[in-house]
């Protein structure tokens, strides 16, 4: 086949030990999420205040079956569904060689009843973060040196910054005209982690409050390259983003 798809690491549709799974139906997958904006109108003017658009979560239902080896496998398979997702877990499509995949939880998993050797499911499965994601990326740079970073999704990406050196007096992160500014000091051996969507910074694993002074979280864009660069006042150290080709 030359479409794999994958749940919480259980083939759905392709071919495993126990026969060959089929996805018939999905929906919500390859269509964009409902949208959220809080429009207003304009008084005495005509049309609407301008909002920024977010997207709601995304549900995807599906319906396959599986044609196994023999009614034992069957069985074995169906006990197998319905363990699926106890917590959070990947699903993932591979489809002509690209990869795209987004963290699922349970809704419905129903498998059907087992005919000799077929047995029918259905699914759905809730995405509370819309996104889905693609290749990896990663770009490492020293402080006070500028790299070119990207992605070719179709969506902003939200990086995880990691900072390591020595920088008593905090430093500075900028991308695409938006600005960190980090006021905790970073003592050589210590590493500091920010992740991007939601502000959150941490010093090695453990949650610093208080340690901004001006935030705008970065995002990459798709598309062209775009210049990332870290400062400081004194010291030095190395930053790399690590984050995903981003798709909605």
């Amino acid at each position: 086949m030359s479409k794999s798809v994958t749940l919480d690491g259980q083939i759905i549709h392709g071919v495993d030990r126990l026969g060959s799974w089929r996805i018939n139906s999905v929906e919500g997958w390859d269509e964009t999420p409902e949208a959220k904006s809080n429009s207003e109108s304009r008084p005495l003017a005509d049309g609407d205040y301008d909002s920024e658009v977010f997207y709601g979560s995304r549900l995807v239902t599906l319906n396959g079956r599986l044609s196994a080896k023999t009614p034992g496998d069957a069985f074995m398979a169906r006990e197998r569904l319905t363990a699926l997702l106890g917590s959070p877990g990947r699903f993932q499509v591979d489809q002509f060689g690209l990869v795209r995949w987004g963290t699922a939880r349970r809704g419905k998993i129903k498998p059907g009843q087992i005919k000799g050797r077929h047995l029918p499911f259905q699914m759905e499965l809730r995405f509370i973060d819309p996104r889905k994601f693609g290749k990896a990326r990663s770009f490492s740079t020293a402080v006070g040196s500028p790299v070119d970073v990207l992605q070719r999704g179709s969506f902003p990406a939200t990086p995880i910054v990691t900072v390591t050196g020595s920088m008593p007096s905090g430093y500075d992160l900028s991308l695409n005209g938006r600005l960190v500014s980090i006021t905790k000091s970073l003592a050589s051996g210590s590493t500091h982690t920010i992740d991007m969507r939601t502000g959150i910074l941490r010093q090695n694993g453990t949650v610093v409050a208080g340690g901004f002074s001006y935030s705008e979280l970065l995002k990459v864009e798709p598309g062209m390259p775009q210049n990332f660069f870290a400062s400081t006042a004194s010291g030095s150290g190395t930053v790399r983003l690590d984050y995903y080709d981003t798709y909605i």
